[in-house]
């Protein structure tokens, strides 16, 4: 990789910010400790924009036509218990 650069990593502990900023714009690091590569930063591969959320009014009126339920279940658990 040509646009690959590398880094001490007390340089990029120190100037962290900086070196995000370069990665963010597309350029990959090499993170080195004692002139050992130890890490390789990366630029995140674009995300697909998230699926809207359904309508759940929608769904609600679809699954109970006639409106909602009469008795819900945490009423229907109390008549059973008794209380």
């Amino acid at each position: 990789m040509s646009n690959m650069k590398a880094v001490d990593a007390r340089n990029f502990q120190h100037h962290l910010g900086s070196y995000l900023d370069q990665v963010e714009a597309g350029e990959t690091l090499e993170i080195r400790r004692r002139k050992k590569v130890v890490a390789r930063l990366v630029p995140c591969a674009a995300e697909t924009p998230a699926e809207p959320w359904p309508d759940l009014a929608a769904r609600l009126s679809g699954a109970y036509p006639e409106g909602t339920v009469a008795t819900g279940a945490s009423e229907i658990l109390y008549q059973d218990r008794g209380d």
